[in-house]
């Protein structure tokens, strides 16, 4: 998420249902936020990314994690694959 040059304070007032637009505050359109309400009421908006469950038992395994960026480190070690000649054997 780009960050304004300089951080700046901007009012915003809610309306009726509670809502507020954070465009002005330097929010990116279409991005997930995690929001923490303090106890004095500040909000605190920290972007997030949605990971299925899937990938999450994948990115436990540290090893397994370790073995990508190591080849993502090496490309030259990938070999391609024909797939087509795979199914026909």
């Amino acid at each position: 998420m780009p960050v304004p040059a300089q951080a700046q304070d901007v009012v915003v007032e809610a309306d009726e249902r509670g809502r507020v637009s954070l465009g002005r505050a330097g929010v990116q359109p279409n991005q997930r936020y995690v929001a923490h309400v303090e106890p004095d009421g500040t909000v605190i908006l920290t972007p997030a990314a949605v990971v299925t469950s899937y990938e999450a038992r994948f990115l436990q395994d540290t090893r397994l994690v370790e073995q990508i960026e190591d080849n993502r480190a090496h490309p030259e070690r990938l070999k391609k694959v024909d797939r087509k000649a795979r199914r026909r054997g």
